[in-house]
């Protein structure tokens, strides 16, 4: 009998100390969840009355936050975004304290382009100073992505750049989407990781692309190396003839 009682009480402190380990690490575990789940949304501000619409705005945060699920954080963090209409489409970083930037879009809401354009420069948000070819291309399969996600077309830009149009935009993006495929989402989640500043202009950056490659297995890196040197030769003269803005480095050698 005594022994029952004595196995009882050594039960009843067994779980009272499992229960004072627990229950003090519940309220992190909730918040952990919850932040995992939810990412803030940046301010949208449009600056032209076309682009004053809430389908707009809703498009860029839900697209915005979707672009860190996929290929992580920020370089720097995102809390205003302005909008307008321009003759050139780029995400300008205004000022990195603040975290504004603003997104120039040359083609209208009306316009059946509209979307893939606003979509391509919303992947740019990510790291603004990036002018590289590689990350062209990406941004370009991520138009593809959040516009696939929404149910918009995106078949138009497709044809378009089947047909030769915007060689640079169309080959970079052939590259990238092979590239995405065959590296995986995880290898692609890394790919922003290896911005380095340009030595030339440290106001802008580029993808070091053999420190990329050798994050990777020995089997994928090779693969990955095989799609890269099938398209570069045809997209360095094309990013030549944006003036040499780009860096598009080919991967080193072995």
């Amino acid at each position: 009998m005594f022994k029952l009682i004595r196995l009882k009480l050594l039960f009843t402190i067994f779980i009272s100390l499992l229960i004072f380990l627990y229950i003090p690490n519940l309220p992190n575990l909730k918040q952990q969840k919850v932040s995992a789940q939810f990412l803030s949304s940046p301010e949208v501000n449009a600056l032209d009355d076309s682009l004053k619409n809430a389908s707009i705005s809703s498009f860029i945060k839900s697209g915005f936050n979707y672009s860190q699920q996929l290929y992580g954080e920020p370089r720097i963090a995102v809390k205003k975004i302005n909008l307008r209409l321009h003759t050139t489409p780029l995400a300008s970083l205004d000022n990195a304290n603040k975290g504004e930037f603003t997104i120039y879009l040359s083609r209208k809401p009306s316009e059946d382009a509209f979307y893939g354009q606003l979509g391509h420069e919303i992947f740019h948000l990510l790291n603004a100073q990036l002018l590289d070819c590689y990350v062209e291309g990406m941004a370009t399969v991520f138009a593809e992505k959040i516009l696939t996600r929404n149910n918009l077309d995106w078949s138009g830009w497709e044809t378009y750049f089947q047909q030769g149009s915007e060689p640079f935009y169309g080959l970079t993006y052939l590259m990238m989407k092979e590239v995405s495929d065959t590296a995986g989402s995880a290898n692609m989640s890394r790919l922003l990781d290896f911005a380095v500043d340009n030595k030339e202009s440290k106001k802008w950056m580029y993808i070091d692309i053999d420190g990329w490659l050798s994050s990777m297995s020995d089997y994928v890196k090779i693969e990955v190396e095989k799609v890269i040197n099938k398209y570069i030769s045809q997209v360095k003269p094309v990013v030549e003839s944006k003036n040499n803005m780009f860096t598009c480095l080919a991967p080193a050698k072995n």
